[in-house]
């Protein structure tokens, strides 16, 4: 019997190359969510794309995308390059035409590490170390004179001057701090006739050193000669003939310039010296190296502080204290001791970033003309970084602001200045809710920049949630209609205006004030004698404030960004409180007096911080629901045949999880010079546990079925579990339902983190006398996530309870019934209360940010 005939599916039409060179072509893309996307988006544009959380929009820009970019990248780099490199899974799409290289701007911490800061991140740092090592003055670290150059026969009378039967070994340094065998090296201290050389810190013959790693720093020094010092070398130096003078002429010569000694002190330990005939004090006789840039890096052992090692503290009974010998400017002494208009390289970093850039735009006032010419193509460079650091919105920064103290939200605003500072053309970048933890005053600012990066010829996607940043885009992607299983559509694309008149689209309904976010009809008031008072506070730039919160209320703390208000909050009243309840906290910042805490009896502090920190960690085992999903298949009747008791359930037991990824799901595979990546488990398919365990079944349903469903999907499975179920509706209630329970905390954002903490706050039992602090609780939010939050907030202040709130989105402070308002601006003029009371109170001073914006949401 003939075959039937097979139908073909249709060849793909090619697009044409006009099409291809105005636009990105995304065709099926079925990522996470995403439902057979196709979508267009235009090159060398602002494209923003944005609809409620759970919907897909990372999914699309990151997660298809940037993800395929990164992808087509590895493909194009030589085969010698991809040996070093595993190949990267494509994400599930049937073509991405039109696609430019691809740069990500987010809000992970990436690679920064306890060294890494706001200038070494800005790459500015570099800079400052060539300007100082080129045009700094240096200083003796030992009497702080001006050091000057040092003559052969000055180190021959130091040397000589040394206690009458002291054995020194003088070398030249021939290699200090270089990768690579050297080999050319020690033939030409061969061909000098000597026999001695000392690598890395040992001594060997010549003909006996071991083979050098090509890729780790090593230090050779020649052994030039092995002396006692005698009492009349002093007079043979003097009369021109000694032994002595001469291995010093022949150190410098070998080592241009350099001597090095090992000096052996009354105890018989050996101490190394180091003589220049370029840098010396002309007060005690100390000689210094040549001062080099790297000098200047505390990255660098020839840089960082021998105390700290380059980290600006040291660890003392789990707590960080600075460092006693560079005072936390990272640096040892000899680069502490160089400066330029009388200000070290740590003092320059220590300056907000506009006083920073004032004195790099009049440093040429104090240097000479030779060293102005050297110094001008520099501080341009340098003044240029600063001033997209600025306009950014994070003027505030000091540039030895460590990297991970920033939010995610500042971090990638200095990464993006970064960004338009290196002139790249040509490149698509993906960006993720830059105006995270900005007030609407630097929207402004923020918005010219990335139209600045567009304008030099690049294509920006925006992943974002901000009104003003929608309305400047070019294309406005709106994606729904749901979360999750309901989420993974376009629904509208057009030009902002063309959204808002979509009747389809929530977020165009939102932008015509069709519908809004509602603010209270009635504002509960404040009673006399329920309010925190927290008096004369004076951490980081406050003024000396005293502030008072009312209880039994929902509190805005509003400010621009660097005004004060995670000082006030997080860092003083936070753990003040803390400290007063009895609970492990930080020391908060000084402040006079505390009262008025004995009227609550809880403290709940929800910021944005990770619920955990490696795959194994997830929304399930952080809110306790895993336990109570596990004491239900321990009772079913397959699992007590088995034996199987709770513990079997758990990946992270050894009996029930899968061994070849330990229960983590995911294998990791080292990318070298780019981050790790993570895939399935080759065994269990990412599910966890092992084969055993996955037969054990609940309604049908294994353990990692059930971590795979979502909270809106597990909360009806186990609507007849009261304790289960009663959890995740508090999830739901936080608009969590799209989250998978098993979702790997690493690849949750800091806005479902914190929802994720508050969620699990409400599902536990409330005293009524609860303080509840949330850090910028609208992080990544939609217009409707955003009103379904302020009702949860609301419900917790009608049961008694206080919830501060730090906050910058105007509908959610709009419905606030108390106002605490810092500035005027933000770093050293900032740290002021500007305005306290309703919001239609600091609504009337339309001269101060704050109530600039909240006047016209509440006029609106």
């Amino acid at each position: 019997m003939p075959k039937a005939a097979t139908k073909r599916k249709p060849a793909r039409k090619r697009s044409s190359t006009k099409a291809l060179a105005s636009c990105i072509q995304i065709r099926s893309a079925r990522e996470h969510n995403l439902q057979n996307v196709n979508v267009d988006i235009p090159r060398d544009k602002l494209t923003v794309i944005t609809g409620v959380s759970g919907s897909g929009k990372s999914s699309l820009a990151f997660d298809t995308l940037f993800a395929e970019g990164q992808r087509q990248y590895i493909d194009s780099l030589s085969a010698y390059a991809r040996q070093f490199l595993d190949q990267i899974p494509r994400p599930d799409v049937d073509s991405i035409d039109g696609l430019a290289p691809t740069l990500a701007i987010d809000q992970k911490p990436g690679s920064t590490h306890g060294r890494s800061t706001v200038a070494t991140i800005s790459e500015i740092y570099d800079y400052l170390r060539l300007l100082y090592a080129r045009v700094g003055t240096p200083h003796c670290a030992n009497c702080n004179s001006a050091i000057a150059q040092q003559s052969p026969d000055a180190i021959v009378e130091s040397l000589a001057s040394l206690p009458d039967g002291t054995k020194i070994v003088l070398m030249a340094p021939m290699v200090r701090g270089r990768r690579g065998v050297h080999r050319e090296v020690f033939d030409s201290i061969r061909q000098a006739g000597l026999l001695r050389v000392r690598t890395d810190g040992e001594t060997y013959l010549l003909d006996e050193v071991p083979e050098l790693a090509p890729r780790k720093n090593h230090t050779i020094e020649a052994v030039i000669d092995r002396l006692v010092i005698r009492s009349d070398d002093e007079r043979r130096h003097q009369d021109g003939d000694s032994r002595l003078r001469e291995s010093v002429l022949l150190a410098l010569r070998l080592g241009n310039g350099l001597a090095s000694s090992l000096i052996q002190d009354d105890s018989g330990d050996w101490k190394a010296a180091i003589y220049s005939t370029a840098m010396a004090c002309v007060e005690c006789g100390a000689s210094f190296e040549e001062i080099e840039p790297r000098t200047f890096s505390f990255n660098s052992p020839y840089g960082a502080c021998r105390t700290c090692d380059g980290l600006g503290h040291i660890n003392n009974a789990d707590q960080k204290e600075t460092c006693p010998d560079c005072g936390g400017g990272r640096l040892c002494k000899e680069a502490l001791s160089v400066t330029i208009k009388d200000t070290a390289i740590h003092q320059l970093a220590a300056m907000p970033l506009g006083d920073a850039s004032s004195w790099m735009a009049t440093i040429d006032k104090s240097l000479s003309s030779l060293q102005s010419a050297v110094a001008a193509p520099i501080t341009a460079e340098v003044i240029k970084r600063l001033s997209f650091l600025q306009r950014v919105g994070v003027e505030y920064l000091t540039l030895d602001r460590a990297a991970d103290s920033l939010s995610g939200g500042e971090l990638q605003r200095v990464r993006l200045a970064t960004s338009i500072g290196s002139g790249l053309v040509g490149v698509c970048y993906v960006l993720d809710e830059p105006s995270i933890g900005l007030h609407p005053a630097d929207h402004d600012r923020l918005i010219d920049c990335i139209e600045d990066l567009r304008k030099q010829g690049n294509t920006v996607i925006i992943v974002e949630h901000d009104e003003a940043t929608m309305r400047a885009a070019d294309c406005l992607i709106d994606m729904g209609e749901g979360a999750g299983s309901h989420g993974g559509k376009i629904i509208s694309q057009g030009t902002p205006k063309q959204v808002e008149k979509d009747t389809k689209s929530l977020t165009g309904q939102y932008l015509s004030r069709k519908k809004r976010i509602p603010i209270p009809k009635q504002r509960r008031v404040p009673k006399k004698s329920q309010w925190i008072e927290l008096a004369d506070v004076k951490t980081h730039n406050l003024k000396n404030v005293t502030a008072k919160f009312p209880l039994g209320m929902l509190v805005g703390i509003s400010g621009v960004s660097g005004s004060g208000k995670s000082s006030l909050v997080n860092d003083t009243l936070a753990p003040a409180l803390a400290a007063h309840l009895g609970l492990q906290a930080n020391a908060p910042g000084p402040f006079g007096s505390l009262k008025g805490a004995e009227s609550i009896d809880k403290l709940i502090l929800i910021d944005q911080s990770p619920i955990g920190r490696s795959p194994r960690s997830c929304p399930a085992t952080y809110c306790g629901v895993l336990d109570e999903i596990r004491k239900v298949f321990a009772t079913t009747r397959e699992a007590k045949t088995r034996g199987f008791t709770t513990s079997r359930f758990s990946f992270n037991s050894a009996a029930g999880r899968c061994e070849l990824c330990k229960g983590l799901g995911v294998e990791r595979i080292e990318m070298n010079f780019l981050s790790d990546l993570f895939v399935s488990c080759t065994r269990c398919g990412g599910k966890r546990f092992n084969r055993q365990t996955l037969q054990v079944r609940f309604k049908g349903a294994s353990v990692a079925d059930v971590l795979a469903m979502s909270v809106d999907d597990a909360a009806t499975f186990f609507e007849n579990v009261p304790r289960i179920e009663r959890q995740l509706r508090s999830l739901q209630s936080v608009g969590l339902g799209y989250v998978h329970l098993g979702q790997s905390s690493t690849t949750l954002s800091g806005g479902e983190a914190q929802r994720i903490k508050l969620g699990t706050e409400l599902a536990r039992v409330s005293t009524g006398q609860t303080l509840y602090l949330l850090d910028e609780p609208t992080t990544g939010l939609h217009f409707q996530d955003i009103e379904r939050l302020v009702a949860v907030l609301q419900q917790l202040v009608d049961s008694g309870n206080t919830v501060l709130v730090i906050e910058h989105q105007f509908d959610l402070l709009a419905a606030c019934d108390w106002i605490i308002d810092l500035g005027p601006t933000g770093g050293l003029e900032g740290g002021h209360i500007i305005g306290e009371g309703a919001p239609e109170t600091i609504a009337t001073n339309p001269s101060t940010p704050t109530g600039k914006y909240l006047h016209q949401v509440l006029s609106s």
